[in-house]
C-alpha cells in the first residue's frame, strides 16, 4: 500500500495535469472560496515540498453575507468519543480536484413566454444545493424559485453535499443532519467528518477521519438511521487507507490506488476490484455497483456478491464516461427500481451528453443538446423522468433537461439565474415548505452574478 507521502506526490502530479487542461475559476466575491478540493490538492503540494499543511476553510467572507442560522442543534445522538468537535476543520482530500465545466459560449436563456418551462406540468420541485448554507427550490410548472437556509448545511467541498435518503435530505460535514423533506425539520445524526450513502434505504454511513482530514489516516465508520437518528452499527476502524465512496450491501466501497476495495463489515474482509487507476463509484442498487477509474474510458457494473462484472464502452462519437467527485457528486444515476442506468458521456473538453442503459433489454440511448451542457443527474421518485442540470454556482444561468423514459421525449430549458449545484427532485406536494406565494422581482432577489441572495426571497422567472 503506498505511503501517505507517495499518495500526496501522486496528487501533486494529478493536480498539475488537471491545471494544464482545465480552467480554474476566479475566487468568488463571497460564499464558496477558491479552496475545497483545489485547496486540498495545493496543500498536498505543500506537504511534498516540506511546508506545513493547514486545512483550507471553505466558508463565508463576512457575517453580513452569510445565510442566517436557524438556532441551536436539537435531538443530538450519542457520538463515538473520537468524533471531531463541531468546530473541527472542513474536509480536505488528496483526490484530484474537480473544476467547473467550460463551454465555448455562454448559455442563452431559453424559456416559453409563460406557463410550465417544459410546455407541460411535471409535478415536481427541484432542490439545488446552493454551495453555501442552504438550497434553491425551483418550481418548473409555476415558474417560481426561492433560496433559503437549511439547518445543518454548510459551505464546503465534501464528497456528498446534499442527498435524498428516504424522506430526508442528508446534509453537512462535521455535524451531519437529516432534514425532513416535507416539514424541513432537522435532526442531528451526530458528528463525523463526512457521510456517504448506505445501501440501506434509510441509512447513511458516517465517516470520521483522524483530525477531520479526508484521506489522512484510517477512519472510524458506522451507519445511522436517518429516521430515528439511532446508530445501526458500532463504530469500526476501517482496515484500509481507501477512501469511502458509497455503501454497499454489508459494507462500503472504497476508492483504492488501483481500482476499488469492497469492505465487509461482518467479516472485516476486503475484496479488491483491480483497475488501472483509482476507482470512482457512479451508484449502487442492491448488489450491483456501477463504477469506473478516474479516466473512465470503460464503465463497469459489478455484482458485489458474485464479483461478476459487465463492461461498457462509451457510445460512438464519445471517448469517455464522466466520473464525478467532490462538488459534482450525486448518487442519482440508477433509476428507482434499478432498471435504468444513466451516465454522462463526452469527448474531452466538450459538452456532455447522457447515455442511458436499459438493464432489462440491454438497449442504450444517448440524449444531447449542442447548445448546453449538464453536470448532474436526478431521477424522479417513480423513475418516469430523468432530469439533468448544469453547474451554475456564481453563474447567471442554469441549463435543465427533462427526459421522459416511456416515449424518450427530451426537452430543455435555460433558467435566468444560477447558484445551482447537485440536484434532488421531489414531489410538488411539498412546495409550500420551500417557496412562498408572493414573488418579488428577479433583479431584487438575485445578485449580479446570478446567485439568489441570502434569506428568503421568492421570485418569478
Amino acid at each position: 500500500m503506498p505511503t501517505v507521502d507517495e499518495r500526496l506526490k501522486q496528487a501533486a502530479a494529478d493536480l498539475k495535469a488537471e491545471l494544464a487542461r482545465t480552467r480554474i475559476p476566479d475566487t468568488p466575491d463571497k460564499g464558496r472560496k477558491g479552496f475545497g478540493w483545489v485547496g486540498a490538492a495545493l496543500a498536498a503540494v505543500a506537504l511534498v515540498v516540506g511546508l506545513v499543511w493547514l486545512a483550507p476553510f471553505s466558508g463565508i467572507d463576512s457575517q453580513d453575507d452569510a445565510a442566517p442560522t436557524t438556532g441551536e442543534l436539537t435531538d443530538q445522538t450519542s457520538v463515538p468519543e473520537t468524533a471531531p468537535p463541531t468546530t473541527s476543520p472542513p474536509p480536505a482530500t488528496t483526490a484530484p480536484p474537480p473544476t467547473p465545466p467550460t463551454t465555448s459560449a455562454p448559455f442563452t436563456v431559453s424559456l416559453p413566454p409563460d406557463g410550465p418551462i417544459f410546455g407541460e406540468e411535471t409535478g415536481v420541485v427541484f432542490l439545488f444545493d446552493d454551495g453555501l448554507e442552504g438550497l434553491i427550490a425551483v418550481d418548473p410548472d409555476g415558474r417560481l424559485a426561492q433560496r433559503s437556509p437549511v439547518e445543518g448545511q454548510r459551505a464546503g467541498d465534501e464528497p456528498y453535499s446534499m442527498i435524498r435518503v428516504g424522506d430526508k435530505l442528508v446534509v453537512g460535514w462535521a455535524q451531519i443532519h437529516a432534514v425532513d423533506i416535507a416539514t424541513r425539520e432537522a435532526m442531528s445524526l451526530g458528528q463525523a467528518t463526512i457521510f456517504v450513502p448506505a445501501a440501506d434505504p434509510n441509512g447513511v454511513w458516517m465517516i470520521n477521519f483522524p483530525g477531520g482530514l479526508i484521506g489522512l489516516g484510517q477512519p472510524q465508520v458506522w451507519q445511522v438511521d436517518v429516521v430515528s437518528g439511532e446508530p445501526l452499527t458500532e463504530p469500526t476502524v476501517l482496515p484500509s487507507d481507501g477512501l469511502p465512496e458509497i455503501g454497499i450491501e454489508g459494507g462500503l466501497a472504497l476508492s483504492a490506488d488501483s481500482g476499488l476495495d469492497l469492505w465487509d463489515l461482518a467479516s472485516g474482509q476486503i475484496t479488491h476490484l483491480a483497475a488501472d487507476g483509482p476507482g470512482v463509484v457512479f451508484d449502487v442498487n442492491g448488489v450491483e455497483l456501477a463504477w469506473c477509474t478516474i479516466e473512465c474510458t470503460t464503465l463497469v457494473i459489478t455484482n458485489t456478491t458474485t464479483l461478476e462484472s459487465e463492461e461498457f464502452d462509451p457510445p460512438e462519437g464519445y471517448d469517455r464516461f464522466v466520473a464525478r467527485r467532490g462538488a459534482f457528486r450525486g448518487p442519482n444515476q440508477i433509476s428507482p427500481g434499478g432498471r435504468y442506468l444513466a451516465a454522462l458521456v463526452g469527448p474531452v473538453d466538450s459538452n456532455n451528453a447522457i447515455w442511458i442503459l436499459d438493464r432489462d433489454t440491454g438497449n442504450t440511448s444517448v440524449v444531447s443538446d449542442p447548445a448546453t451542457y449538464v453536470d448532474y443527474l436526478a431521477w424522479t421518485p417513480d423513475g418516469g423522468y430523468l432530469f439533468a442540470t448544469s453547474w451554475s454556482y456564481q453563474l447567471s444561468a442554469t441549463a435543465v433537461w427533462r427526459y421522459q423514459v416511456a416515449d424518450q421525449e427530451f426537452r430543455s430549458a435555460v433558467l435566468p439565474f444560477g447558484g445551482a449545484l447537485s440536484l434532488v427532485v421531489v414531489d410538488d406536494s411539498v412546495i409550500d415548505a420551500y417557496i412562498g406565494d408572493e414573488p418579488g422581482d428577479l433583479v431584487q432577489c438575485v445578485t449580479r452574478q446570478g446567485q439568489p441572495k441570502s434569506g428568503m426571497c421568492t421570485f418569478g422567472y
